[in-house]
């Protein structure tokens, strides 16, 4: 096939390889795949010459490499992308005339040596019979001149299921439907959908997620234990979300979830309060209701065991020090989300179960978010890192009452670093606003309702303020029940307070979630301190040999309560 001369254009010619379709268009631009409700890109022609351009929110590859921006075309290429994978070429006769895509022939990428022939639907599982690894394998339809690399298009290869959904998830995206809900990009799935990740070393490398990841893969083939079978028939035992792709916990499907998603502003100490938290859990649970709480995926968990580690293992105020969450840290990742690639917060998964009883486990997810995901101006579908807060089973809000002016006043003469601190500006009555107009946004709700996902508002830092309280709070938990009585007396003291202090904040909260309450919390149970030397000098930090967490638990068990009421049950 000749190079595409852009000049003195002869028609554009092209075959779907997927979809068996093949056809000719000279007219511009066209866009891929032709008659397509969903384009993947759209051939150009420019003054320059012809231009590939990838649709916007498209995941798209052209010749094998991500294609993310407009590329000249000089030549017969490939296009694969939303289960496509097309030939595109130019030339006056009709190249595409002896292709047939009912048939694929197997050959050796460096050798060139032919292997096997297959029916499209049988490619893959001759492949695995031939017991090589398949990042030595090249593939193609009968009559076609150029190949493809087979680890890179064997989802697209994958036999389409009875109910029309393709191997590499994408129809099931459009969706957006099913009893399940992924724990990192938020959307549906049914059990059926879910992707299975190859174990075979070979087969690494996702045509979505790079040459790093393991291939994902709708399964056709399993075992006699029901483990699915990777193209090179080693028995699969992970799984993976079909819309981003990422690994799903151990047990996902058999268990219920629970996300609670913690919003605040930037430095209101979230990252201290999620840390303290999954630390007092582990014990109180078990001595409160006699639960046991575990980690219940320690890959994906590894940033907050470490946060914990350096918070409660460390002898220094230094070495106890946690850095920001930031927008796109170490705490965030590049995932595709409905045909987008997007920057997505890292879940943290926990499983609570009762040990005495079978079947009684349930998953609690924890999302540490960045203030600045909720700041105005961002936008949800490009930004897409809170969306969390729309299907979480409990909202948790924290409020830094040193970094308000009203509480500041006061607290005048105490001796505590954060309520000096420079340069800080107080937007957590904004941010509050923000999370309570987006909720609405995604969830269909006109400004006046309210959402009945409940809602706990946690001032923090409350040893620095508990002396404001009318009345000392009250134990929440008696005899191995949470006593729900005690934490409505709670929520109306500290509820005091801030209607007092701060009363547009307690009246915004109110106007977003109908089941509210109001807790009090201290992260650290003592007052910072400033580190003097050091690369971090001038920062403030807890002080180790002090640590003493306290009520970080109480919004957690409320929630859990009303999500899982036989887990924790109240008087």
């Amino acid at each position: 096939m000749p190079p595409i001369d852009s000049k003195n254009q002869p028609p554009i010619r092209w075959v779907d390889c997927i979809r068996g379709t093949k056809g000719e268009a000279s007219a511009f631009p066209l866009k891929f795949p032709i008659g397509s409700s969903r384009p993947i890109a759209t051939l150009e022609k420019t003054l320059s010459g012809l231009m590939m351009v990838p649709t916007q929110g498209s995941i798209v590859f052209l010749n094998g490499a991500r294609l993310s921006e407009p590329t000249p075309i000089s030549d017969t290429f490939t296009l694969q992308g939303e289960n496509s994978l097309l030939v595109i070429g130019a030339s006056d006769s009709d190249w595409t005339r002896d292709v047939d895509t009912s048939t694929w022939l197997l050959f050796d990428v460096e050798s060139g040596e032919f292997l096997a022939e297959a029916a499209k639907e049988r490619v893959v599982q001759i492949a695995s019979e031939l017991g090589r690894p398949t990042n030595t394998l090249a593939c193609t339809p009968r009559g076609l001149g150029i190949g493809f690399s087979f680890t890179q298009v064997v989802p697209s290869l994958t036999p389409n299921r009875m109910d029309g959904t393709s191997p590499s998830g994408s129809l099931v995206a459009e969706k957006n439907v099913g009893k399940h809900v992924c724990p990192v990009c938020w959307t549906r799935f049914d059990a059926g959908d879910a992707l299975s990740i190859a174990v075979h070393e070979s087969l690494r490398g996702d045509p979505v997620l790079g040459t790093d990841a393991r291939l994902r893969f709708q399964p056709t083939r399993f075992n006699d234990q029901g483990q699915a079978l990777d193209p090179m028939g080693l028995a699969c035992t992970d799984i993976a979300c079909p819309h981003c792709r990422r690994q799903l916990p151990p047990g996902f499907l058999e268990m219920p979830q629970s996300i609670l998603s913690l919003i605040g502003a930037p430095s209101s100490g979230k990252s201290y309060f999620l840390a303290a938290t999954t630390h007092v859990l582990q014990e109180k649970l078990a001595r409160d209701f006699g639960l046991a709480f575990k980690d219940g995926d320690p890959t994906g968990n590894m940033l907050l065991n470490q946060m914990r580690n350096s918070l409660f293992s460390a002898t220094t105020p230094d070495q106890a020090l946690l850095g920001k969450t930031a927008l796109e840290g170490a705490t965030y990742e590049k995932l595709p989300r409905l045909g987008r690639m997007v920057s997505l917060p890292r879940p943290f998964i926990y499983t609570i179960s009762k040990p005495t009883k079978a079947h009684s486990e349930c998953s609690v997810i924890f999302y540490d978010n960045a203030g600045e995901h909720f700041e105005p101006g961002i936008d949800i579908h490009e930004s897409p890192g809170a969306l969390h807060v729309a299907t979480s089973a409990g909202l948790l809000f924290l409020f830094d009452p040193t970094a308000n002016a009203r509480f500041k006043q006061k607290l005048v003469g105490m001796e505590d670093p954060q309520l000096s601190m420079s340069g800080r500006i107080d937007q957590q009555d904004s941010i509050l606003a923000e999370v309570d107009s987006r909720i609405k946004r995604v969830l269909g709700l006109a400004p006046s309702d309210r959402i009945r996902t409940p809602m706990a508002f946690i001032v923090g830092k409350s040893d620095a303020w508990a002396h404001l309280l009318p009345e000392p709070l009250e134990p929440t938990v008696k005899n191995g029940m949470l006593d729900l009585g005690a934490i409505d007396r709670n929520s109306n003291r500290v509820r005091a307070v801030l209607k007092d202090l701060c009363p547009g904040l307690v009246a915004t909260a109110e106007s977003l979630a109908e089941n509210l309450r109001f807790f009090a919390a201290t992260s650290f149970g003592h007052t910072p301190v400033i580190l003097t030397a050091g690369p971090n000098s001038g920062r403030i930090a807890p002080d180790p040999k002090k640590l003493a967490p306290a009520r970080v638990e109480d919004p957690v068990y409320w929630i859990l309560h009303l999500t899982s009421p036989t887990m924790l049950p109240c008087i």
